[in-house]
């Protein structure tokens, strides 16, 4: 009845709203036809970002307008047709983008999807490495925590490995000198592979204890640690077993976005039912506050008004938090009685 009183009020001679109706599908399905079309005439046979070939089986099957692909180089990728089209011929901070993809990849982060935006100013929300100096630093991380933190041995390829350095093959030789030169890596042999600037192989290459100190100096410091190492009770059973349950996962290696996510979530359960009690020990709006700060972040609450964490260090304020207020509060309850 309310379909044939709507027909019945469009005039005679005028666009019927059944012709509109088709008129919109026909132009839906004639711009899903152009995108498809336009997506089989591109061949996406290398990585957009550095320009190597894709081996057989890393690029995944293409069916939309995002493609997704993972190399040894720079890991995963997952990158928009339109994107992918403007990195293989434009002028970007490629090696950057390189460098943010490797170290996710390595960091266990899901990809971040690189669109228009990214590659032309969003990337810098990321806070990647841009001077020299900061670039010997995230490498010399990264190298201690794959291969120094157990005094692993292993080899440096400058035309494999740059996206360690944010940086092509020829700064990222230069980074791995400078890196032997302050004495935080040592290696038995150099080989030059090509003429090349920067075509390298270092062999025997070790994380050296200055090396190691300074990769740590990224890392929490150390009240940080004790309170993560430290026995924190509520005086429930079942509570304190979660408690350390969450500790586990969120140290757990290989570390994940996943599992730290999973830790903040399992100590947010376990703070909430102590939310009106918090009041006795602490500013009534001040828990407010708290509670309602953590709460903005998408953790239990996946809403259009919460904040995105994309970065580890992101989700290690959120768990450090909530561990420490669950510590005080705790030990303040535990005075108290």
């Amino acid at each position: 009845m309310c379909t044939r009183k709507f027909l019945s009020e469009f005039p005679i001679g005028s666009v019927s709203f059944a012709n509109l109706v088709l008129a919109n599908a026909t132009s839906h399905t004639q711009n899903r036809w152009q995108q498809a079309k336009k997506m089989t005439d591109i061949t996406f046979d290398k990585c957009a970002i550095i320009g190597y070939p894709l081996n057989p089986g890393e690029l995944k099957p293409v069916v939309s307008t995002t493609i997704e692909y993972e190399t040894q180089y720079v890991g995963k990728v997952k990158i928009t047709v339109s994107a992918y089209q403007e990195l293989l011929t434009g002028e970007f901070e490629r090696y950057i983008i390189a460098g943010i993809c490797k170290h996710r990849t390595l960091n266990g982060l899901e990809p971040i999807l690189i669109d228009s935006k990214f590659i032309h100013s969003e990337f810098k929300e990321l806070n990647p490495p841009f001077e020299f100096d900061e670039k010997c630093f995230e490498l010399i991380k990264i190298l201690y925590k794959l291969y120094g933190k157990e005094n692993k041995e292993f080899e440096i390829n400058t035309t494999k490995d740059f996206p360690l350095g944010y940086s092509d093959s020829e700064e990222f030789s230069r980074i791995i000198d400078q890196l032997e030169t302050d004495y935080y890596i040592t290696f038995r042999k150099k080989h030059r592979m090509s003429r090349g600037n920067g075509s390298f192989l270092f062999n025997g290459v070790k994380v050296t204890n200055s090396g190691k100190e300074e990769a740590k100096k990224g890392l929490p410091k150390i009240p940080l640690f004790g309170l993560v190492n430290q026995n924190i009770t509520t005086g429930d059973i079942d509570t304190d077993e979660k408690l350390n349950h969450a500790r586990k996962l969120f140290f757990s290696e290989p570390q994940s976005m996943d599992n730290m996510r999973s830790a903040c979530e399992t100590l947010s359960h376990i703070l909430e039912p102590y939310r009106e009690d918090l009041k006795n020990y602490f500013n009534s709006r001040d828990v407010s506050d708290f509670f309602q700060i953590v709460n903005r972040f998408d953790i239990r609450h996946n809403q259009s008004n919460t904040i995105r964490l994309v970065e580890p260090e992101q989700l290690e304020w959120v768990f450090y938090s909530l561990l420490n207020t669950i510590n005080t509060y705790s030990k303040l309850k535990e005075k108290g009685k």
